[in-house]
């Protein structure tokens, strides 16, 4: 329990900024007509790719399931096999999508979790959901606690498999929240991704096959759809709701969530898998890691004293940068260099790897990096110039001032005396000769 709490702390935190910063390109972009929300974030970079009316509140459709299925993952995942046995209260009224389980029939935790979240099957959530907290009340309180506890703000969940009902809403924005915490989630991953399970059979019923209702995963009911890439996540569709794809793609580095909902359809094509191809394509085509700074390379000199080798020490990156950006972003014309050295010139001798100032890249305004700027090399110390400085320094200091002010003075004094004796002692001796002569 206290993993799973710090867990969707840290999440908490981080996906807070999810919405600060959102870096899109235009170009190539698709047809998005057919969908009315739209939420593309890249994990590694807590970026949004491309948004679309993604704080209307609408129905939750199927992706309800996404946190059904978290919650029992992160519960049972050490109980997978531990067996429940349906009754009428666990069913309860759910709604829709089935696999038509039965009062008294005995399953396992793990039949009734892939049910739930690649077949979407509605009785299964219910029964996962009073079997995790004895009444479906209960849960809903944990589902609504696990949404909040992620900043899912505009989120409200009424049953546990996201059948329609007029108090139930979540933004295009949540789900992508709710799927990038499921890809941390690593059992949910493995389960979302099968595109076939085989639920064995049971004491009333024979066995069943579970089909991943993603047709980006599975192609037993369609097959232009189908992309290799995608791993998971959600699928489905409602009247309210339309057709729903959350999906996420790791491709070099990069992992991106999908999240398009309010698809439509006619008898050639469900949109939200067009547009989710389309946008996978067009994300990973538009967005990419570039070299912003080199750690070999010299980005300034700065004058060094006290040496007889150089004049000039080299500064160069304490790292490389590489940063997500649109792959139209020119290095060399868009990024903004600043340079700030701490010192107008440095003192000898200087080790290698001495921070002397730093280097801010920016674009549009915006602070990609800042990277300590370093020597290349270290440089000696020449000990007479050095002794030469340290004089120098000295008759510059205010202490040399009183000294030379007290030896000047001594000095003044000093002969003052002497002249003052000597006026005295010719006074005497005159003084002396004259009384003689009398």
């Amino acid at each position: 329990m206290k993993k799973r709490i710090l867990l969707s702390l840290s999440f908490t935190i981080l996906i807070l900024t999810l919405l600060a910063i959102t870096v899109y390109a235009e170009d190539d972009m698709p047809d998005l007509s057919g969908v009315q929300n739209v939420f593309v974030y890249n994990i590694e970079n807590d970026k949004t790719l491309y948004k679309k009316n993604e704080a209307d509140r609408i129905h939750p459709a199927s992706t309800a399931k996404i946190m059904t299925g978290i919650l029992a993952v992160e519960l049972y995942r050490d109980n997978m096999s531990d067996l429940v046995t349906v009754t009428e209260e666990a069913l309860g009224n759910f709604k829709g999508k089935n696999i038509k389980l039965k009062a008294g029939e005995i399953v396992s935790i793990e039949n009734l979790i892939y049910a739930v979240i690649i077949g979407g099957a509605n009785d299964a959530a219910y029964v996962l959901a009073y079997e995790m907290s004895g009444s479906h009340e209960l849960f809903l309180d944990n589902m609504n606690q696990k949404a909040f506890e992620l900043g899912m703000k505009n989120t409200n969940y009424t049953n546990p498999s996201g059948y329609p009902e007029s108090d139930m809403y979540t933004t295009a924005e949540d789900t992508a929240i709710l799927a990038s915490y499921a890809y941390l989630v690593k059992d949910y991953m493995d389960i979302c991704s099968v595109s076939r399970y085989v639920f064995p059979e049971t004491n009333v019923s024979k066995t069943r096959y579970i089909y991943n209702s993603n047709y980006l995963i599975a192609t037993n009911v369609e097959t232009k759809y189908r992309n290799k890439q995608a791993e998971g996540l959600n699928a489905g569709s409602t009247i309210e709701g339309g057709h729903v794809v959350v999906t996420a793609v790791k491709k070099d580095s990069m992992t991106n969530i999908f999240v398009l909902m309010g698809g439509s359809y006619d008898n050639e094509n469900i949109y939200s898998y067009i547009a989710a191809n389309e946008m996978i394509d067009w994300a990973f085509k538009n967005f990419e890691y570039k070299k912003l700074l080199d750690s070999g390379e010299m980005v300034c000199e700065i004058a060094v004293n006290l040496s007889s080798q150089v004049d000039y020490a080299v500064l160069s990156p304490a790292k490389s940068v590489e940063y997500f950006l649109p792959s139209s972003v020119d290095v060399k014309k868009d990024i903004v260099r600043n340079v700030e050295l701490y010192k107008n010139s440095l003192n000898a001798p200087i080790p290698e790897g001495y921070i002397a100032g730093k280097i801010t890249l920016s674009h549009n305004g915006e602070i990609l990096s800042e990277v300590d700027l370093i020597t290349k090399n270290s440089v000696d110390r020449n000990n007479l110039l050095y002794l030469l400085a340290r004089i120098k320094d000295f008759t510059k200091s205010p202490k040399f001032r009183i000294v030379l002010l007290c030896i000047v003075s001594v000095t003044v004094l000093y002969f003052a005396v002497i002249i003052h004796n000597r006026t005295r002692s010719k006074r005497y001796r005159y003084k002396y000769r004259k009384n003689r002569r009398r």
